[in-house]
């Protein structure tokens, strides 16, 4: 997953989620200034995406179908 993460940034991407809605971690956001040290969201958090959509947001639990 880095690796492929290495080419989204290369390409000019600035954010990169890995979204596992498994896991307690639901939201990995990546940016690429830092992108070793991700943003983590979980459930009950909003996870935004500001580096590459300003003021787009979503709730983690939206995520989920219930």
């Amino acid at each position: 997953m880095a690796r492929k993460r290495g080419h989204y940034f290369a390409a000019g991407t600035l954010v990169v989620w890995d979204v596992d809605l498994v896991g307690e971690d639901v939201v990995k956001s990546y940016s690429s200034t830092d992108p070793n040290s991700p943003t983590v969201y979980r459930r009950g958090d909003v996870a935004t995406a500001e580096a590459a959509v300003t003021g787009w947001s979503i709730a983690v639990d939206d995520l989920f179908v219930d």
